[in-house]
């Protein structure tokens, strides 16, 4: 018996993709034969599959995604008051595919096996919008991440970021080669001049890195107020494996109260965007109801109303449920923005910052538009959406 694998999944696969491994055996033809699959994650077996033949070729075909996908977890875990809030390997999920096969119900285990790893991002629809500079269909599926090792990961423009000093703006970065990594911060003027710079060692740990770039973790890591509210802006990268793209923030001056929204990319790296312009709230309500007379005894006679002159009620409200709803407003975005922040409209992964806490938020927004600037020359983003928190009032 020999069990063969003839094709793997290809690099950096997508856990919310089909991953498909296919094999093959001396034993195909036999009566009664079957391939197994074990899944093993964190060297537990997981999983069990037995799967038949093709009965065109004999290979067998097997599909891990269903499987690997559930252990995928939320990595959106901001701490510390430092720029490195969260390093960690939750991004993709590393598993093991050990390959045996049934004959005549005799199961024989691990006659080869693979090390594989899915990564927790999705595939665009042309490769015109993979941003960074893949220009074959091919490559975006057969090398998904290539461009982002030791990168930013994000599609947006990181060359003219807008923060409110005080705030925080998180980005994510995909550590690759394991090498020691360096962090640099570079402060500008208003006519471009270097002010001031510092670097140090990022100390990354994990393969998923999100950053805090305010200004507030920038002097904590840098141990001085190298960023004050009157800095015009300043610029963060990474060397080590290579130089990162550079982050470019500039303070924004918007009199407007801001949301800061935080979500999950097409990458699997974690975003802040700021709506800053006019932002409505409003609410639903939904009650239920019991009904009863409204004659009822008091003092020995049947009235319609109480001894504190209330009249009875016939229709009482014994549960209340609130439902909030928040329209977002951004202030005027570029294209290349606007494109991205797709992104988040489809996201299942949404935070709204509040005081510091982080609610989850459930966009409602169910359709699209993209545009463009030769076409609709300024635009913003209106974005709907609900706080899926319940609020009940006084029961009855």
């Amino acid at each position: 018996m020999a069990i063969t694998i003839i094709s793997n999944p290809p690099n950096d696969k997508s856990i919310n993709d089909d991953i498909w491994i296919t094999t093959s055996s001396t034993n195909a033809g036999t009566t009664n034969f079957k391939f197994v699959f074990d899944v093993l994650v964190n060297s537990t077996l997981v999983s069990r599959s037995k799967v038949f033949p093709n009965p065109t070729d004999t290979y067998g075909y097997f599909n891990s995604a269903p499987i690997v996908r559930n252990y995928i977890t939320n990595y959106f875990e901001p701490s510390g008051s430092s720029i490195l809030v969260t390093s960690n390997n939750k991004y993709s999920v590393a598993y093991q595919l050990q390959i045996g096969e049934e004959v005549s119900g005799v199961v024989t285990t691990n006659l080869a096996s693979g090390n594989f790893s899915a990564s927790n991002f999705y595939y665009p629809i042309f490769s015109d919008l993979y941003g960074s500079g893949n220009t074959t269909v091919q490559n975006v599926y057969t090398n998904a991440l290539a461009n982002y090792y030791d990168n930013f990961l994000t599609e947006r423009d990181i060359s003219n970021v807008k923060v409110k000093y005080g705030d925080r703006f998180y980005i994510s970065f995909l550590k690759y080669e394991g090498v020691n990594e360096t962090a640099y911060v570079k402060t500008y003027d208003s006519s471009g001049t270097l002010v001031a710079t510092y670097s140090a060692l990022a100390n990354m740990s994990g393969s998923f890195n999100m950053f805090n770039l305010s200004a507030a973790a920038i002097n904590t890591w840098a141990g001085s107020t190298l960023i004050t509210e009157n800095t015009y802006s300043y610029e963060f990268y990474i060397s080590g494996a290579g130089t990162s793209r550079k982050v470019r923030i500039y303070h924004d001056c918007n009199k407007y109260p801001r949301y800061n929204v935080h979500f999950l990319n097409r990458l699997g790296g974690y975003d802040t965007f700021s709506f800053s312009l006019v932002t409505r709230r409003s609410a639903n309500y939904e009650r239920d109801f019991y009904t009863r007379s409204e004659w009822q005894r008091s003092s020995g006679q049947m009235k319609t109303w109480d001894s504190y002159n209330r009249f009875n009620e016939t229709k009482t409200p014994f549960s209340i449920r609130h439902t909030e709803r928040i329209k977002l407003t951004s202030d005027w975005v570029s294209q290349i923005d606007y494109d991205f922040l797709a992104q988040l409209v489809s996201s299942s992964s949404v935070y709204l910052e509040v005081q510091s806490m982080y609610l989850p938020l459930y966009i409602t927004t169910d359709n699209y538009q993209f545009k463009t600037e030769a076409v609709d020359k300024v635009f913003n983003l209106e974005l709907e959406a609900e706080i899926p928190k319940n609020i009940n009032s006084q029961f009855r």
